[in-house]
């Protein structure tokens, strides 16, 4: 557009030169020659004269109007165009991001009113104070072991039956840190204060129990002890998942505990325990020791 202009702009610059130089060269002649005549022979009309005016008038109007045209577009052509103070909005590249659909939603599945939530398995280690209520910590079942002989126990009456122990070799302390009690057992009824339980001697020696699963949260509470050894505690969930373990650090001494246990299992499943003498100082009665369980 520009490159056209110039052009345009040359072409009527040469034009305009050469009118003023004709022009000039009339009026040189004009001044040397005086006045124009006409010849002797030609009419001395005053018509002649008038048209002879009308003409030059004419010429110099010419020039002076394409003089101005071409000054006119050489202006046009110098002259920057002016700045928009408009300012223009970004155009969004294309995506190929599809249009936003909904999601697929899965059919709802009811809830199972027996089991809320899925399995659940952790263990905090409580402090013991002087006594203990074995009938209200154990409010759907607990047991207790010793006190008559090394293979007695007592159990709540009426109890859940949740608690399990398969048995196996054992021995008779009455070396507890902590008075149990209770007012619901069988086979008696009412019991004060006992510090009786059972114990096994040696590293490796073992006891292993098991509490039943129902769907709902459990709570377990496992009174335990260690005489001159270390020990370790391990709890799992029959159905699978990560076990749970504690340890005790080997030292010498009667050392009693409360293990507080939240699980929840299925109706079927079970929650395994399993208390272990890992080392021992060597004395004939060293080994792991245990009291009673509740379940709530």
């Amino acid at each position: 557009m520009t490159s056209g202009i110039g052009h345009l702009t040359s072409g009527i610059g040469d034009l305009a030169g050469r009118i003023g130089v004709r022009l000039r060269d009339a009026a040189r002649t004009r001044l040397t020659l005086g006045p124009t005549r006409p010849p002797a022979d030609a009419p001395a009309t005053r018509v002649a004269v008038a048209r002879a005016r009308r003409r030059r008038r004419r010429a110099v109007l010419a020039a002076v109007t394409v003089t101005g045209l071409v000054a006119a577009l050489a202006y046009a052509s110098r002259s920057p165009a002016p700045p928009s103070n408009r300012e223009t909005s970004p155009v969004a590249a294309p995506s190929d991001q599809a249009p936003d659909q909904a999601p697929d939603q899965a059919p709802a599945v009811p809830a199972d009113p027996v089991s809320p939530g899925g399995p659940l398995l952790d263990v905090d280690l409580a402090p013991l104070p002087g006594a203990l209520s074995l009938t209200a910590l154990g409010t759907r079942d607990w047991r207790h072991w010793g006190g008559t002989g090394a293979d007695s126990f007592h159990r709540k009456a009426g109890g859940t039956g949740e608690i399990q122990d398969p048995g196996g070799e054992r021995l008779e302390h009455n070396a507890g840190a902590c008075d149990l009690q209770w007012t619901d057992g069988t086979p008696t009824a009412r019991q004060e204060g006992t510090r009786a339980g059972v114990f096994q001697r040696g590293a490796g020696k073992s006891f292993t129990l098991g509490v039943a699963g129902s769907g709902d949260l459990r709570t377990v509470r496992l009174f335990v002890g260690t005489f001159s050894a270390g020990a370790r505690l391990d709890l799992t969930l029959s159905s699978g998942g990560d076990p749970v373990v504690r340890e005790v650090a080997l030292a010498a001494g009667d050392r009693f505990y409360q293990y507080v246990i939240r699980f929840r299992a299925a109706p079927g499943e079970r929650l395994l325990i399993k208390w272990q003498a890992l080392t021992v100082t060597g004395a004939q009665n060293d080994g792991v020791a245990l009291q009673a369980v509740t379940v709530s």
